[in-house]
């Protein structure tokens, strides 16, 4: 049986030889199964999710290659496919390593996330992708409904004791809208993973939004909003954090370049340093007003 790794992932374990920009810190596979949906930002059928490739490689080369200690974590990105989860058992079942599995996954029942976490996985991500069911409708076809993901998101959190939803910026959405649905998320104790909609290789959302858009997930339980017609205008900070504009969603999770070029980073793979920062707020703030609360700066 074959698997689809991240041309980085396969690089790291040795099976290509890749040029590598950052490492990355999360083994990532995809199942090479086709998928019964349909949704109009995905590029799987021409085998890429967001601006990476995923060459296939036996199963068995995969699992001989992975050891403790190579990477902080395993991410098994799955597609909406009845045989789905016969294959995930298989791939778990093969895997002798002790690295925390997330699984990347459609709604399954109750039974079905208990049985995955016998398996040993560690928390199920959901690429639920819009931020308001209007938006869910106009992008996703042929999945689960918004209902559905929202329902399937809240057993997991129960079930794993944590779980991770999956929020694309830049499919029609207003600043209130995405920032609502990031609220609703934190509130439930569910962590985001913040993706830049990508078509045709490019990022399609203005850089100045994407950075107040993840200002905004960092510190959605501690910042103060104002809008207007939607769009945010202010936002009212307790300080400055670096790790604001680093990749969000599961722990050791970096996904390299999965929405960018290397010459203009929306996700940063690795830590900022001073000046990489205080670009990146520079950024953001010309697309909003940005205050600390301790003062402007």
């Amino acid at each position: 049986m074959k698997i689809r790794a991240s041309i980085a992932t396969a690089s790291l374990l040795g099976l290509k030889n890749y040029r590598i920009d950052a490492r990355p810190a999360t083994l990532y596979f995809l199942l090479p199964l086709p998928c019964r949906a349909a949704c109009k930002y995905c590029y799987l059928r021409q085998g890429k999710l967001g601006r990476v490739k995923w060459p296939e490689f036996e199963m068995e080369e995969i699992v001989k290659k992975i050891e403790d200690g190579i990477a902080g974590r395993i991410c098994i990105q799955t597609t909406y496919n009845k045989k789905t989860l016969s294959m995930l058992y298989e791939f778990l079942d093969r895997m002798d390593a002790s690295i925390p599995v997330s699984i990347s996954i459609n709604p399954i029942s109750i039974e079905e996330m208990e049985m995955l976490k016998e398996y040993g996985v560690e928390r199920l991500g959901f690429g639920i992708d819009a931020c308001s069911e209007a938006i869910f409708k106009k992008w996703k076809y042929g999945t689960p409904s918004w209902k559905e993901y929202i329902e399937a998101i809240k057993n997991a959190k129960e079930i794993f004791g944590k779980a991770t939803a999956h929020l694309i910026i830049g499919l029609g959405e207003g600043d209130e809208e995405a920032i609502n649905a990031m609220k609703f998320f934190s509130m439930n104790g569910i962590d985001i993973a913040l993706f830049a909609y990508t078509k045709n290789n490019e990022t399609m959302v203005e850089l100045p939004r994407y950075r107040a858009i993840q200002i905004a997930r960092y510190f959605i339980k501690e910042a103060e909003f104002s809008f207007k017609n939607g769009k945010l205008e202010e936002i009212l900070l307790p300080r400055i954090d670096k790790e604001a504009f680093r990749t969000s969603g599961c722990p050791d999770c970096n996904r390299p370049f999965y929405n960018e070029r290397v010459t203009k980073i929306y996700n940063y793979p690795f830590a900022l340093n001073e000046l990489q920062t205080k670009k990146a707020m520079e950024e953001a703030r010309k697309y909003a007003r940005i205050y600390i609360a301790a003062g402007k700066r």
